[in-house]
């Protein structure tokens, strides 16, 4: 069974640091393989909180650098790898997530990974068993490198983007998935911060035309509007059935069509 588990959706500053919403990034059961996509803040401690076995993973993926999205990859690579003592999985990142003045991948860290390491970039494409992942295309995101990801397995395609400000091109580049995770940080759009807005996303869902979207990465402001109805808002302009992720929320990836009322669930603890 593949499925994602939204270990958390809080984006930006001020609902991260205050945890209104829990952030840690997702955990893709995929094809029986385990990926973690953007460890956040307290992602080790939602892992636990929800079930998990960190030892179980095979691959952690970063979308760019950026705290929020960052903060606990080492010490998931370290317990991905039985707190080093097995050593194995793979990361992959973005060049400047492991080079430069400031990696945000210890270097201490990469041996419990065997230096299994490979760099994320606009059309490249890795293999995990049954799995393709593939760096579907550059983002546009303050001072860093970020991208928007492509996961290709048992016939089906989950697509992610992660944070930016729009531009054209990004919805024909997510052309072709079941389900389209989009980062949606704020509702009001600032140059200060670069992130998708509902009419960003209303604008990548018309080309795009996934089987279903999902909204993740929720900013204050979105929290205070109300994601479920900002979701249904963009349902009834697209057409494209929309949902709005939770804490702790699966969605499960097992139906060739994307059907909303039967593959969302709460997890309960």
């Amino acid at each position: 069974m593949s499925e994602i588990t939204f270990l958390g959706t809080a984006g930006g500053r001020m609902v991260v640091a205050n945890q209104i919403r829990k952030s840690g990034g997702m955990w893709l059961d995929l094809d029986g393989n385990s990926v973690l996509l953007d460890p956040g803040p307290g992602c080790l401690i939602r892992c636990v909180e929800l079930g998990f076995r960190p030892s179980r993973l095979d691959c952690i993926v970063l979308s760019h650098r950026h705290i929020d999205h960052s903060n606990d990859v080492n010490i998931m690579a370290e317990a991905m790898s039985g707190g080093g003592f097995k050593p194995k999985g793979i990361l992959i990142a973005p060049w400047d997530c492991l080079e430069g003045d400031d990696p945000v991948v210890l270097k201490y860290v990469r041996k419990y990974i065997k230096n299994n390491i490979f760099l994320l970039r606009e059309g490249a494409k890795f293999k995990l068993n049954g799995v393709a992942i593939e760096g579907a295309l550059r983002l546009k995101h303050s001072d860093v490198e970020s991208y928007a990801i492509k996961f290709h397995f048992e016939g089906r395609t989950l697509g992610y983007i992660a944070d930016t400000k729009y531009f054209d091109g990004i919805g024909e580049a997510m052309k072709g998935c079941d389900y389209l995770i989009i980062n949606m940080v704020r509702i009001t759009y600032d140059d200060r911060f670069q992130h998708l807005i509902p009419g960003d996303v209303e604008k990548i869902l018309k080309v795009a035309k996934p089987g279903m979207a999902i909204l993740n990465h929720f900013g204050m402001q979105v929290v205070k509007a109300h994601p479920r109805d900002i979701a249904f808002r963009i349902e009834k302009t697209t057409g494209v059935n929309t949902v709005a992720a939770e804490d702790g929320m699966r969605l499960k990836l097992d139906r060739t069509k994307a059907e909303k009322d039967s593959t969302l669930e709460r997890f309960i603890k």
